[in-house]
């Protein structure tokens, strides 16, 4: 028997609907973007610190001309039953590492739709908001070409150090 995230599925993008997120769809999307941490083991960085700029990638990305709404609550339907019939560690495995899907004609079934639409993108935003910088000793600036912070933490431009 085929399990519900394996069933096909058009790689077309999911119509997004009228209504905003649920509390519960964002807490599960939650989960599965923490889990980024906990695949590729990043223990210096907590995900909570990133999660008012996730929550701002989320608001945007439901708010364009193109809207990931039905993507988001498809890709929190089939996080929550892999991780209550895999357990979280497995259905962490069988999303990061085990589905591989870089283009969209491959997004045929619904994991390859959570990883293509949603999965990716997450760490992408992960990447972008700093949440690897704990890899590399002292890397402030780590998250782009431009230094500082949203909230004026220090400068909005790197400074180079003359030797």
């Amino acid at each position: 028997m085929t399990e519900f995230w394996e069933e096909e599925l058009s790689v077309v993008m999911l119509a997004a609907g009228d209504q905003p997120l649920s509390g519960e769809e964002v807490d599960v999307l939650w989960s599965l973007f923490s889990a980024i941490a906990t695949h590729w083991q990043v223990e210096k960085i907590d995900p909570e610190l990133m999660r008012s700029r996730w929550l701002d990638m989320l608001g945007a990305r439901s708010s364009g001309q193109v809207d990931f709404r039905g993507e988001y609550r498809h890709a929190a339907e089939v996080w929550k039953l892999m991780v209550d019939k895999l357990t979280e560690p497995v259905a962490i495995t069988k999303l990061f590492a085990d589905t591989v899907v870089t283009k969209e004609d491959q997004a045929k079934s619904r994991i390859a739709h959570v990883k293509f639409y949603v999965a990716n993108d997450f760490i992408r935003c992960f990447v972008a908001k700093g949440g690897f910088r704990g890899f590399v000793e002292n890397a402030r600036n780590y998250t782009g070409f431009m230094g500082g912070s949203r909230f004026g933490e220090w400068a909005p431009v790197r400074i180079g150090e003359r030797r």
